[in-house]
């Protein structure tokens, strides 16, 4: 690999690529990485590049590497605490769930799990059970955020509610793995006709299967809004892994081929970590220009996301429920996001 790529990038291919010469970091490098994004997820890396005499740093920056390094363990360790509870509460409650990212990937696809820190707990549940889920996380303390916009459009159409702990730590509670339209063409009961069991803490979960990890990891860093280096390193830690042939059994529960070549292409831009079978799947894709067209939607914000999806939904009736509810919120989703009725409608008017 290139030496002159950005340090971050040098690092999602680590364990992955030989790197050759070690890097040596000054300072002011070490600075710039340690107040990266914590969605980057780029300390963890740097902590173990170190710690395999990839990366030469001075005393002083690699005692602050490890200090940094051991804080974001001990967050995780609170996190799969927390996990372990939301799990817990939804099984009482009858609703079965997926650990999406997170503490699955730490132990199922990392090459340590300590080479991977996560900010949040994400757990996907049936698409009709996401209200029965966040009234069941109440029990532990887990609100909401935000109000959904309305509860019958929270139970078709939005992605996931956000509840928050009040030790300060966030529950992502997922019904589709994306918004918008690429998110409801999936036939949302796939993931639970499997799984891949792991432990935390001893106690038995239940993640995405490989190859559906492999896809919600190219959704994520295709359609999530900023990708950056964790996005790479999951795709390419799974494209590691998963060949192009075990998406065939998939592409027909509504999977895209353009999101995943959109996210391949990304992850592998200057990196040269895809083996020759995706090389040669990605040479062999014909364009499709509709899901092309639609990917340059999630580029956007919400409003543009919201756009296409009312504009493949079906049906008048369809249609006016799912403008209706975002056009005229609850009085609670209002409350939430600190708006007036009277903001909201101005808001919905284009700017000149």
């Amino acid at each position: 690999m290139a030496a002159d790529r950005p340090i971050a990038d040098r690092l999602t291919t680590l364990g992955l690529l030989e790197w050759g010469t070690p890097l040596a970091l000054d300072s002011a490098q070490v600075d710039a990485l340690l107040t990266s994004r914590p969605h980057d997820g780029v300390v963890c890396l740097l902590g173990a590049a170190v710690e395999r005499e990839l990366v030469d740093v001075g005393p002083s920056d690699g005692a602050r590497i490890n200090g940094a390094w051991a804080e974001l363990m001990a967050s995780a360790v609170q996190l799969d605490t927390l996990l372990l509870q939301v799990g817990a509460a939804l099984t009482a409650a009858g609703i079965d769930s997926r650990v999406l990212k997170g503490a699955a990937v730490a132990m199922l696809d990392e090459v340590d799990p300590s080479w991977r820190s996560y900010n949040d707990v994400d757990v996907l549940v049936p698409s009709a059970k996401l209200l029965a889920a966040a009234e069941a996380l109440a029990a532990i303390a887990l609100k909401p955020i935000a109000a959904p916009v309305g509860r019958r459009w929270a139970s078709r159409s939005t992605k996931s509610m956000t509840l928050l702990h009040p030790s300060g730590m966030q529950v992502d509670v997922h019904r589709m793995l994306a918004a918008g339209p690429f998110g409801t063409r999936i036939r949302p009961g796939c993931f639970f006709e499997q799984g891949r069991p792991f432990e935390v803490g001893g106690v038995s979960l239940t993640a995405l299967s490989d190859t559906h990890r492999f896809l919600h990891a190219c959704y994520h860093a295709a359609l999530g809004g900023q990708p950056g280096p964790r996005h790479r390193r999951d795709v390419l830690l799974l494209a590691n892994v998963i060949p192009p042939s075990a998406l065939d059994a998939h592409l027909s529960d509504g999977w895209s081929p353009a999101v995943v070549v959109a996210a391949l292409k990304w992850a592998d831009e200057g990196v040269d970590a895809l083996g020759g079978e995706w090389a040669a799947w990605l040479a062999a894709r014909t364009p499709d220009a509709a899901d092309d067209t639609l990917l340059s939607a999630y580029g956007g914000s919400f409003r543009d996301i919201a756009k296409a999806e009312l504009r493949a939904t079906r049906g008048p009736v369809a249609k006016a429920r799912y403008a209706a509810a975002l056009a005229w919120p609850s009085s609670a989703n209002l409350a939430s996001r600190g708006k007036t009725r009277w903001q909201h409608i101005r808001g919905l008017v284009p700017r000149r």
